[in-house]
């Protein structure tokens, strides 16, 4: 469902030429891709049960996450800004 959503842009391309809507798509692919494996890796962060007795360990987690954490929110910034540029640039079906 979602090669539909983005193939809207690209629909118009002529003999497999790219076209601005076709790599603003991409884009937005790769960088959803890399959204999701930060998420998924701030969820293995959380989940880990740090033992007692590592010193500084519930710290070094709680830094790791809080690393993930503004990754994640710079990655939905720059995933919004290209939202906002396809609908500006791009025409839908």
């Amino acid at each position: 469902m979602l090669a539909v959503l983005l193939t809207g842009c690209a629909s118009g391309s002529t003999g497999g030429a790219s076209t601005p809507c076709a790599d603003i798509n991409v884009s937005i692919g790769e960088t959803s891709k890399e959204l999701s494996s930060a998420a998924i890796s701030r969820g293995k962060i959380s989940n880990f049960d740090v033992p007692f007795w590592v010193p500084g360990g519930v710290k070094a987690r709680s830094a790791l996450e809080d690393r993930q954490t503004r990754k994640i929110e710079g990655l939905e910034t720059e995933l919004a800004a290209k939202r906002q540029e396809r609908a500006s640039r791009c025409q839908r079906p």
